[in-house]
């Protein structure tokens, strides 16, 4: 017998879980589907990760009422320096400027992750774990949703089957989702770096010709570096002993922050760039990774998704009966569509300007810089779209 849903999601991480605790909120009948036990995703080394979060996406984690249990364990960002290695342009953001308390936050995904998870356990939401999806099949009033559950297999039915289980999406695979994939032949090293300044409301975005390197503020008077470069020099840099490892990051950023020194264990990452041009088909759509996943360079890759989770939610609460008719996929899909392709083309342009020692190339972001920094129209249009405000504004309709 097939346990019946109006919305069936697959993956309960930040994405999927923060569209579980937007649609608990209605008289929706939404089960979740997680393949790991909540206990061994939060004690996961992947969940010490900086999450750089807009101004935007604070917004709405406050209308889902998450805000407030997340707040003091996030470092706000006050201002924002973007340089590039060995020329004079420069750009800077202030959130005073912008009118706001702060232009994001930095916050440890295992922190978000354990806040989300919780309230998932006490709502509405059936939560099906540890279990995984089978296979699924779509006719004109429903999705037929096989998944393994206890080693045994669970039928389940529901209008709606939303697909945020990640860049490795088995929704997405099943489905035939035609995906876009750039591998960028790059890796980023990440590590917590204790510093001389003090510093701790700024994040810089210093560029190399080897690549980005960004350092967000973290706490106990700690930043998170992402560093990236060419992967068969990162390979090499990681080798380094930590002596020669700082010397080289401290040659490449500079003294923005004093002298550097390592407070954490570095790890390695391949990057590339995917997305799928269609994430809606008959009763499906894809969200979050596992419609697309950015280069790192603008920490937009959880923003953009928190809005995917945001806008359709905003969209089945005002749909009728079937929330997963044509007409409510496509108009979902119509509004994420331009935000997406911003986003994603904004991310791959940045990483193949900046990282060259092209000298036209050198000559045009440097001029871009100083142009950014001294147009007030164009610092402010960046710095709205930095905070993720460039787009239409999810009004969530919780309790």
């Amino acid at each position: 017998m097939a346990l019946d849903y109006d919305v069936v999601i697959i993956g309960s991480g930040m994405v999927g879980g923060c569209l579980g605790l937007a649609l608990s909120q209605t008289s929706l009948r939404v089960a979740m589907v997680e393949a790991r036990p909540f206990v061994e995703k939060q004690a996961d080394d992947a969940g010490k990760r900086a999450i750089a979060l807009s101004w935007g996406s604070r917004c709405i984690l406050e209308q889902l009422n998450l805000w407030q249990q997340i707040k003091d364990c996030a470092k706000p960002i006050r201002h924002i320096h973007v340089s590039d290695k060995g020329a004079f342009g420069k750009t800077r953001l202030s959130a005073k400027k912008q009118h706001v308390d702060a232009l994001g936050y930095v916050v440890e995904a295992v922190k978000i992750e354990t806040i989300v998870s919780n309230n998932l356990l006490a709502s509405t939401v059936d939560i099906m774990c540890p279990a995984t999806l089978v296979d699924y099949t779509v006719n004109d009033k429903n999705v037929g949703v096989t998944i393994e559950l206890d080693g045994k297999e669970q039928a389940l039915s529901c209008k709606l089957l939303v697909g945020a289980d990640g860049g490795l999406s088995e929704v997405r695979q099943l489905g035939g989702f035609e995906l876009k994939e750039y591998p960028y032949d790059q890796q980023a090293i990440t590590s917590l770096i204790k510093v001389e300044s003090d510093q701790y409301d700024v994040a810089y975005e210093r560029f190399t010709s080897e690549g980005p390197i960004a350092m967000l503020p973290h706490f106990d008077g700690l930043y998170s570096l992402v560093w990236t470069m060419p992967s068969t020099l990162a390979e090499q840099v990681k080798q380094l002993s930590e002596d020669a490892f700082l010397e080289r990051l401290q040659s490449r950023f500079g003294q923005w922050l004093g002298e550097l020194s390592i407070s954490g264990a570095c790890q390695i990452f391949p990057l590339s760039l995917s997305h799928v041009p269609n994430p809606v088909s008959s009763r499906v759509v894809l969200i979050g990774n596992a419609a697309h996943q950015l280069h790192p360079v603008a920490g937009q890759g959880f923003n953009l998704g928190l809005r995917d989770a945001a806008l359709l939610a905003d969209a089945l609460m005002t749909a009728g009966k079937d929330v997963g008719v044509e007409d409510v996929l496509e108009s979902y899909a119509r509004q994420r569509k331009t935000d997406q392709a911003l986003i994603t083309g904004f991310t791959d342009s940045v990483i193949k300007l900046f990282s060259t020692d092209n000298a036209l190339l050198s000559v045009l972001r440097n001029s871009g810089l100083l142009m950014l920094d001294k147009v007030p129209m164009l610092k402010n249009q960046f710095a709205r779209q930095t905070m993720g405000l460039g787009s239409r504004f999810a009004r969530l309709k919780t309790g």
